[in-house]
């Protein structure tokens, strides 16, 4: 038998819109390490603090259960989490249905910026944002959805990361 501890930060409890890398690292030290790119915030209705989602990622409910349906074994890695906020969830819904339009466009630049930094040597990422079937059109219309200085936090979380 063994004691176990965590610490949690009061900023991961923050219900804001939120994008994050989340890195298992295998304990033994073979094996690649997986990376997950998600998002909080797109739900239909709510939007639960990044902390809830790590837990979600675990569960034995295969909707919300994302790592441990893609790995498995989950005792047999470690894991980090890193992720940034994108403002406060907004209960009117126009403003609510634009953010998660917006936060729904950040995870898929921080899946691109991934894919184009991770060593695949090192690193497997466990969900590729393939961007098949989608129009120039609309790829130029989510573009526009966030801006430079969002891209470079993106990209200092990326760097953070790995």
């Amino acid at each position: 038998m063994e004691i176990g501890s965590f610490k949690i930060s009061g900023h991961s409890t923050k219900r804001e819109w939120a994008v994050y890398l989340f890195i298992a690292t295998p304990i033994n030290e073979n094996g690649l390490k997986k990376i997950y790119v998600g998002k909080v915030g797109d739900n239909r209705d709510g939007c639960n603090p990044v902390i809830s989602r790590v837990g979600n990622h675990f569960s034995h409910n295969k909707i919300h259960s994302q790592i441990r349906n893609r790995i498995g074994k989950t005792e047999d890695y470690n894991y980090e989490y890193f992720y940034c906020h994108f403002g406060e969830y907004e209960l009117n819904q126009e403003s609510r249905i634009k953010s998660r339009q917006k936060t729904n466009e950040l995870e898929r630049e921080l899946n691109r910026i991934v894919q184009k930094k991770i060593d695949t040597n090192y690193y497997e990422l466990l969900n590729p944002y393939k961007g098949t079937h989608v129009s120039k059109s609309k790829r130029i219309e989510r573009s526009e959805l966030i801006n430079e200085s969002e891209k470079n936090l993106l990209e200092r979380l990326c760097e953070k990361a790995l």
